[in-house]
């Protein structure tokens, strides 16, 4: 059987932008960028395609009557997704202030420890953070923070220690993981005291 090109309908490039917001990472999403770009300038369509690579590089708002699934069943529900997204966007404006050492890596280790989210990696975890606030870039909460450290002692916060003299640099962690946990504390199931 003899297949004519003239025949065959032309995909279009929308198409192939819906496929690419399904991909998790910057890597998986490259094939398609390019071919984004490589019908761009065929097509002498170049500022067309910087439009729609632009909207990839967009992360939708999170709707709280649909939150992802990698948050635990109680964050799913809208009065408290909400609540969730507001007190997010605080932290988001401590971090970018710098007036605390808090980091994307912190948050993560809290919402994971206190069952906010389940246990995922810092690219996911981009994604749901990103779609917490708008304007806000891909890959900017991935790169705050040692995420590296944070996974390689994956005990829960309130295990790490809070004498300095047993672990300075674990009891430092510690006093920014409650304090996070403090900020996030109208959302969570069990008391959070402050330490100091």
């Amino acid at each position: 059987m003899e297949i004519t090109l003239s025949k065959m309908k032309p995909i279009p490039v929308e198409y192939v932008l819906s496929i690419a917001r399904t991909k998790g990472t910057d890597a998986k999403k490259r094939p398609y960028i390019e071919l984004i770009e490589r019908w761009g300038e065929e097509q002498g369509q170049d500022e067309e395609a910087r439009q729609l690579l632009e909207q990839l590089r967009e992360v939708p708002e999170i709707d709280v009557k649909r939150m992802p699934r990698e948050f635990l069943p109680r964050y799913r529900k809208p009065e408290i997704a909400q609540q969730l997204v507001e007190i997010v966007r605080e932290i988001d404006v401590i971090i970018n202030s710098k007036s605390e050492n808090w980091t994307w890596a912190h948050v993560r280790h809290v919402m994971i420890d206190e069952g906010i989210i389940n246990k995922i990696n810092k690219t996911p975890f981009d994604v749901i953070i990103t779609s917490m606030i708008p304007g806000k870039g891909l890959g900017n909460v991935r790169h705050n923070g040692d995420f590296e450290y944070m996974d390689k002692h994956p005990d829960p916060w309130v295990m790490w220690p809070q004498q300095s003299h047993l672990d300075p640099e674990k009891a430092a962690h510690r006093i920014i993981f409650n304090q996070i946990a403090m900020k996030l504390r109208p959302v969570l199931e069990r008391p959070i005291l402050p330490e100091y």
